[in-house]
């Protein structure tokens, strides 16, 4: 059994914890100083280039797809980028979706140059793909596409270039919105969900690229060596498994509209149970709504990922001071109210509810201070561990719902 801290130990670790946290704060900031250095407008894409790192310059040539030049050194480097660039970024445009294009464009549109509040995962998405870089002119922050950069682009937006932007918005939407609901696919899995509701004709070598190159700039998508997941999943081979377990049990059929208005970036499914725990939180806590919002997103989160109530619970604990019965009470209830209407990974985004009601078997998880009982309405006995699940798995209550 392992032993308490002792005091000395405890406030060892704390002030480790400190420096760690300060150290990293230290980073961000000296990574921001760097992120705008002065640059000049117009730019041309050599001079941007030769600011980078030899590794910078590794990964925008990933990323465009120039081949054997990975031993050159960094002046040689930039000149077959210089070279290759005009060749391979028009590749690269006919993967972006529209909210890519709508940046690109706006940047074009001031002639190459304008501020845009852009995330710092889409600075650096756009800089390691050498298209934008970010930076201060008369003392103001801007950020510029190289002269290089807005030729092409401007050649090719035209209106078959924009209608390729929108069916690559399309499959990137619906995408991420079947990844939100179900949590992984296998790449023939997806892409046949993805036709079905896209009635394209094209090939499947198209569609993957795209979904790869958007999963770079959202981070919401996952490439994994048996298919793609939500980037949420913390276990991907026992979300298989769960699938598997269930070959009677069809996908939950989402229309095309709920699947992309889900395959939109920071999606909530915000239900009315959802609210009713956010309004929860805000009565009892003097915290505001996005933080009760990003609390019960997280719970969600959990409870996809297999999460018991008790460990719901515990996780609530870690961040609110939960110090008597009757808001162990309330939060249990939430937790198991949430848990039951929340379309879940494991049920192939059927939400316990929909189950119950499908089945006529309700099943009903009554809230205590330590551990929930689930209750079977049609027999009104506890379910035991080892008695077959309500939901229909066919496994044992321990090993689905109960875990």
């Amino acid at each position: 059994m392992d032993k308490p801290l002792s005091k000395k130990n405890e406030k060892a670790l704390l002030t480790a914890l400190a420096r760690a946290k300060e150290a990293g704060r230290q980073m961000e900031i000296k990574e921001e100083e760097k992120r705008w250095v002065p640059i000049s407008v117009p730019a041309a894409l050599g001079d941007c280039l030769t600011g980078l790192t030899k590794s910078d310059l590794s990964d925008i040539r990933t990323n465009l797809g120039v081949y054997g030049a990975s031993s050159l050194k960094k002046q040689e480097l930039i000149t077959v980028l210089e070279q290759q660039f005009p060749i391979m970024l028009p590749h690269l445009l006919n993967k972006i979706d529209d909210t890519r294009y709508k940046i690109i464009k706006q940047i074009a549109s001031g002639g190459g140059h304008a501020f845009l509040p852009l995330e710092t995962n889409q600075l650096n998405y756009f800089k390691a793909r050498g298209m934008i870089f970010s930076g201060t002119h008369n003392g103001k922050k801007t950020l510029v596409m190289p002269q290089e950069v807005l030729q092409c682009f401007s050649k090719m937006d035209t209106n078959s270039f924009r209608e390729t932007v929108r069916r690559n918005t399309e499959w990137v939407r619906l995408s991420q919105g079947i990844l939100f609901y179900y949590g992984f696919m296998d790449f023939e899995q997806l892409w046949s969900m993805v036709t079905s509701h896209a009635g394209t004709n094209e090939m499947q070598s198209d569609y993957l690229p795209v979904l790869e190159e958007a999963s770079r700039f959202y981070k919401d998508i996952q490439f994994r060596t048996e298919g793609v997941s939500n980037s949420r999943v913390l276990n991907v081979g026992e979300l298989k498994d769960e699938h598997q377990a269930r070959p009677d049990l069809s996908f939950y059929p989402f229309t095309k509209a709920q699947l992309i208005a889900a395959g939109e970036p920071d999606f909530v499914d915000s239900t009315r149970i959802y609210q009713a725990f956010v309004s929860f939180i805000m009565d009892y806590y003097p915290i505001d709504r996005d933080k009760a919002d990003s609390l019960v997103k997280d719970c969600v989160y959990a409870v996809q990922n297999g999460e018991a109530p008790g460990n719901l619970l515990q996780m609530f604990q870690y961040q609110l001071v939960i110090d008597n019965m009757e808001l162990i009470k309330g939060f249990m209830d939430h937790i198991v109210k949430l848990s039951n209407s929340t379309k879940q990974w494991f049920l192939k985004g059927y939400s316990p509810d929909d189950l119950s009601s499908s089945r006529n078997t309700p099943i009903i998880v009554q809230p205590a201070p330590h551990k929930a009982e689930v209750i079977d309405i049609v027999t009104r006995n506890k379910v035991g561990r080892n008695d077959p699940c309500p939901c229909g798995s066919g496994k044992k209550f321990k090993k689905c719902c109960g875990q």
